[in-house]
């Protein structure tokens, strides 16, 4: 009878530890959306990145709802002439946040990491291309990202964990 109980005791914490580890998938980025924290950036710089090019590239952490429908709307090459425009017409940060790099060619970038607050609306990436095109993308916040830098165009990966 002692040995049943101790089987159903045991039983019991496996599936109750299996539970909980069954919940807690994806919690840090519930937790990341409900409290903020941090976005974690990694860029891969092609060696023909942009024809040979440095390449600028502005990353935007959007809280504005608004800001945001006009930022999609944008090609890179409208950012980056009305950026700081824009940085004035949502002064002390209100409405977004953003980053900017120039990088060269096959450059190694160290991991960049972000801190981002929890109303985050999205991430835009705006990178100035020689070549025509939008040069845009847009991204979950509260999820970490890749950025790879092709010789004509860019594109992003979320990171799933």
């Amino acid at each position: 009878m002692a040995a049943l109980r101790h089987l159903s005791y045991l039983k019991f914490a496996f599936l109750f530890f299996a539970g909980i580890m069954l919940c807690s998938c994806g919690t840090g980025i519930r937790m990341r959306a409900l409290l903020g924290g941090k976005l974690q950036v990694t860029t891969d710089v092609s060696v023909k990145a942009n024809e040979n090019n440095p390449i600028a590239v502005d990353l935007i952490l959007v809280y504005n709802e608004k800001l945001l429908e006009d930022l999609i709307k944008m090609p890179s090459k409208e950012w980056f002439k009305q950026k700081y425009q824009i940085r004035r017409d949502y002064p002390e940060e209100e409405g977004f946040e953003f980053r900017s790099w120039e990088w060269v060619p096959g450059q190694q970038i160290p991991i960049q990491v972000l801190p981002l607050k929890p109303a985050a609306k999205a991430v835009l990436i705006f990178a100035d291309y020689l070549t025509p095109g939008p040069h845009r993308s847009r991204t979950d916040p509260f999820s970490d990202i890749v950025i790879h830098l092709g010789e004509k165009d860019f594109y992003v990966e979320t990171v799933k964990y």
